[in-house]
């Protein structure tokens, strides 16, 4: 009989990596369709497109919450399978100390186009109060499925990382720790 020299892998491990890489692929998506309907909204509110504005605000909102169930499906394994191998592959030498997801890119622009969205709808069309029936319907409907994903995300923190600190949290306090 012939050995076999690589390590057996067991199925929660697959399953647990195969989550984790197909829900970050899936969010990736998402994120980007994302931006490019922030910018549509951002376009619609400079041209007084309200209607557009409208759509992309819905569109926006459910793919907010699309993010939200890729969240649960990425996260749908045991917390002793990401603490022995998830959480060890985002760092050294694999990644660099600090790793974090917020470093992404796409989702930083994300965060930029959403601020940039909600500060130009105040300037033109002043406080939500004074907002079109239609566009304040859909900003509400998009601000509570950014809560609702935001109160996931933390969720999924405390599942798999009981104190909650994150990888870019430890590198920071051990640097300030090293220097005092």
């Amino acid at each position: 009989m012939q050995s076999n020299s690589v390590e057996s892998i067991s199925t929660a491990y697959q399953q647990a990596v195969l989550r984790w890489k197909q829900g970050h692929q899936s969010f990736q998506i998402i994120i980007i369709t994302m931006n490019t309907l922030l910018e549509s909204s951002i376009q619609a509110l400079d041209q007084n497109e309200w209607h557009l504005l409208t759509k992309s605000l819905d569109r926006l909102s459910n793919l907010m919450k699309a993010s939200t169930a890729t969240m649960k499906y990425t996260s749908d394994f045991s917390p002793k399978s990401y603490e022995e191998l998830i959480r060890p592959s985002m760092m050294p030498p694999f990644l660099s100390e600090g790793f974090s997801g917020v470093l992404n890119i796409d989702h930083k622009l994300m965060l930029i186009k959403f601020r940039k969205l909600r500060d130009l709808m105040v300037q033109k069309l002043g406080d939500k109060h004074q907002w079109p029936s239609m566009i304040t319907r859909s900003w509400n409907h998009l601000m509570d499925a950014q809560t609702h994903n935001r109160e996931h995300h933390g969720l999924v923190c405390q599942h798999f990382v009981d104190d909650g600190v994150s990888l870019m949290q430890n590198f920071y306090k051990e640097k300030r720790e090293a220097k005092n």
